[in-house]
């Protein structure tokens, strides 16, 4: 009977603490996992914007090594205002989930995750990956949320934790996941052990086939190439593998990857994607996967622009399109620190081009739109 009852409490905590999530609102509950992880409670930080909640997408976002819910929330507040959707960044603080590698980079999956044996393999309802699902039917029911799926990103250690759940985690309802600037990988390539490569992970051939056709973006800023970076695991393994800076092993973990799904012949739904100028900074990185983020259906996009372009890019000064279909009525322009630098009112649909005089060089974010809809592009302005 005790039992019984323990189990009940537990199912109305994890759900009442998520009560007061309402349209237009930012704060945090306590989500506390069922079964053995029922005494490693995970504060979620999240935000909703203005609207129907109950349509709004979903976009998870994951902290590194810092540990900070709040500010991996907080990059995604502006965005998620303008684009209608929901951020949800839990927070596997170190008391509850101690020992960063091990609870937290590599999901519990392993007693020690840098020696992997059988016998140390933890029971999938004990890995810290295996929050993740609970947790959004948590909130799905608390909002009776009408959506299906999620999107995700997560930079540094958020990057690590987010490409190795869609690994060990082949059921779970992620529609797309963007890994900006990770340390270090798990490569799907046999001759490396884990936590580098597959032998000794026991992740069956299947997992791997369905990563691969997931939309995974490696996202990767072009001067994150400092080998001294604090908390950059260095080792023999992982440098001859992968290489000495986060650059470099992004690359090697996206073409080994895509190698592997050729020789296997299965398809592969991976992009990579470097940023220029940009280096180990998560707001730079936030902002600008953004189209990522509102690619594959998140926010509707009207059947009579999916085809709208706008070119040459990279430009020097002036982009054109064609507006006639599309009938945007204004253009928002932002800097990779979220910033607004430019608004363009009253497009007219005849309108063919748009001047970029004043701008300094560099990457900015396009937001077309009208009163129903929008389209979102990257630009570079050389």
């Amino acid at each position: 009977m005790f039992k019984k009852i323990s189990v009940l409490l537990v199912f109305i905590t994890a759900f009442s603490t998520a009560q007061n999530l309402n349209s237009n609102s930012t704060g945090s509950f306590t989500y506390i996992p069922s079964g053995p992880l029922s005494d490693q409670p995970v504060e979620v930080y999240y935000h909703i914007p203005s609207g129907d909640i109950t349509t709004m997408p979903f976009v998870f976002s994951f902290h590194g090594s810092g540990r900070d819910g709040d500010t991996h929330r907080d990059f995604w507040i502006d965005m998620a205002n303008d684009n209608g959707f929901i951020v949800i960044a839990p927070e596997f603080s170190s008391d509850n989930y101690p020992g960063l590698g091990d609870n937290y980079l590599m999901g519990n999956v392993f007693d020690d995750g840098d020696n992997p044996t059988p016998g140390s393999r933890n029971p999938e309802n004990e890995w810290t990956f295996s929050v993740i699902e609970p947790l959004f039917d948590a909130i799905l029911n608390d909002i009776s949320s009408t959506q299906t799926s999620y999107k995700a990103w997560g930079h540094s250690g958020g990057s690590q934790f987010l490409h190795r759940f869609l690994f060990f985690k082949p059921d779970s309802r992620l529609e797309v996941a963007v890994c900006s600037n990770a340390g270090w990988y798990t490569v799907p390539e046999a001759g490396v052990s884990f936590p580098y490569g597959i032998d000794n992970s026991e992740l069956p051939g299947s997992n791997i086939i369905h990563a691969f056709a997931t939309k995974l973006i490696v996202h990767l800023g072009e001067s994150d190439t400092n080998q001294n970076s604090s908390g950059l695991r260095h080792n023999t393994v992982v440098d001859n593998q992968q290489g000495l800076n986060r650059f470099v092993r992004g690359n090697y973990f996206f073409n080994t990857s895509q190698a592997e799904a050729e020789d296997i012949d299965v398809a592969f739904n991976w992009e990579i994607d470097t940023v220029p100028n940009v280096g180990h900074n998560a707001q730079q990185m936030a902002n600008d996967a953004l189209p990522h983020i509102l690619s594959s259906g998140l926010g509707v996009e009207n059947d009579d622009f999916i085809n709208f372009q706008i070119g040459p890019n990279p430009t020097k000064n002036e982009l054109h399109f064609d507006n006639s279909q599309a009938n945007f009525s204004k253009i928002e322009v932002f800097n990779l620190s979220g910033q607004t630098v430019k608004i363009i009112n009253n497009i007219k649909s005849n309108q063919k081009s748009i001047v970029f005089n004043e701008l300094s060089h560099g990457i900015y974010i396009l937001r077309f739109s009208n009163q129903i809809d929008f389209k979102i592009f990257r630009i570079i302005k050389n």
